[in-house]
Parts: C-alpha cells; structure tokens; sequence
C-alpha cells in the first residue's frame, strides 16, 4: 500500500509539475493555476491519507499487543488447570 501511495504521488506532483511549467512557459495563467491547485490538492490528501493510515496501524498495534497478552495469559492459565489436573490425579481415591 505504502509503494502505491507513494507511486500515486510521484505521479500527481510530476502531473502538476508538467501543467504548471506548461502554463508557465506559454504564459497560460489558467493552465499554471490548474496545476497549482491539483499539487495543493493532491498534498492535502496524500496528508490526510497519511494520518489515517498511521491511526489505523496504531490501532492496529494495540490490538496486536492486546492479543500477545491475551495468548500468554491463556498459556498461564492452562499451565496452572494442567497442574492442577496432575494433581488431582496424584491424590488416592
């Protein structure tokens, strides 16, 4: 995902760099300003991307740490009922 984001952004600036150079070498102030508000766009949302993508992998990681935590416990648990177990069965009837 991150290769393609950032494929996605090497192409959006080389697009606005080209319409704003385009518009700036024939003197077309439609064409630079096009390409000025497609780079300022494409920032903006390659930004917002960005932060939702690093909220979403801390989420992400909590959970994880969550489930390494919950794994050993269980582990502990079924040690302890293991133990337990062996001991009942050692004690006479």
């Amino acid at each position: 995902m991150e290769l393609i984001n950032r494929i996605w952004n090497w192409l959006t600036y080389g697009w606005l760099t080209l319409l704003a150079s385009v518009g700036m070498m024939t003197q077309q102030d439609w064409l630079a300003a096009i390409g000025v508000v497609i780079g300022v766009a494409a920032a903006v949302m390659g930004e917002l991307h960005r932060r939702r993508m690093s909220r979403s992998q801390e989420t992400n990681n909590a959970l994880l740490g969550q489930l390494i935590v919950a794994i050993r416990d269980d582990n502990e648990h079924r040690r302890d009922i293991k133990d337990l177990i062996a001991d009942i069965r050692k004690t006479p009837r």
